[in-house]
């Protein structure tokens, strides 16, 4: 039977998306990051013995061993937390799993659905780092894997036209386009915030495989600059549509110049 702390590590990486093949055992987490480097994590205390107030994750090198560490705490990604109606806790609570005797549990304050994906997708980030990429874009002949990089909030019927035209045409001119508001408009919820989130972290995902990021649309939405930056990141070549991109301007304020 599985302790507290699987079940918890189970719900942030027991999909294998951000750890690969994970294996939990005992208080963590052990799995793949890429060829011969791996991740451990683990939530550990503070200061305060009976307190599991941070999440630590430690990388590791077949022939380097430990390369580097992070401890994210869970007040600093979460913040404190309110606990209403209960007079003993006025000022709110740090998130924290306290162990108390037999029993394991968090304390006060349960985390919720949004909770645990601010988690993965600060894991995410921190690992992304350390991923090593061979850079097919300069070694591969054929064929590249395009990103498509699309609006989808908003005018909703009038961006998917959009990512249609857009991928089409890449498709026209000989390479393979990988457009995830096609893919993933027919599979996740729409105006479900956790299968949102779930999409836009996949979609970052996809963008670590392709060869080339092209960015289209009227507006730069927050989601679209997060793939570029993660292309950025990993030396992928951005192709902007100047044509028709511009970044969102925040609307002046009534009664001010513009």
């Amino acid at each position: 039977m599985s302790n507290f702390f699987e079940q918890e590590l189970r719900k942030l990486f027991g999909d294998g998306k951000i750890i690969h093949d994970p294996a939990f055992v005992g208080r963590a987490c052990v799995g793949g990051l890429d060829a011969g480097r791996q991740v451990r994590a683990e939530f550990v205390t503070m200061g305060h013995a009976d307190h599991y107030e941070a999440l630590r994750l430690t990388l590791l090198d077949n022939n380097l061993g430990m390369v580097d560490k992070l401890t994210l705490r869970l007040e600093d990604v979460w913040g404190k937390k309110a606990i209403p109606n209960n007079p003993y806790l006025k000022s709110g609570v740090t998130p924290h799993i306290w162990v108390n005797d037999n029993k394991t549990d968090w304390y006060a304050y349960h985390p919720t659905p949004a909770d645990y994906q601010v988690i993965r997708q600060a894991t995410s980030d921190y690992l992304s780092a350390f991923r090593e990429r061979v850079p097919e874009h300069d070694t591969r002949s054929g064929p590249k894997l395009v990103y498509i990089c699309t609006p989808l909030r908003g005018e909703a019927e009038q961006n998917i036209t959009l990512a249609k035209e857009t991928a089409r045409a890449v498709f026209q001119g000989g390479d393979i386009p990988i457009c995830p508001n096609l893919l993933f408009t027919l599979i996740a919820a729409p105006g479900d915030p956790v299968q949102e989130q779930a999409a836009q972290e996949m979609g970052l995902r996809l963008v670590e495989l392709c060869q080339q990021v092209n960015v289209y649309g009227p507006v730069l939405t927050p989601e679209m600059q997060a793939e570029t930056q993660r292309a950025h990141d990993l030396g992928i070549p951005v192709i902007f549509d100047q044509k028709r991109l511009e970044k969102t301007r925040p609307r002046p304020k009534r009664g001010r110049a513009r």
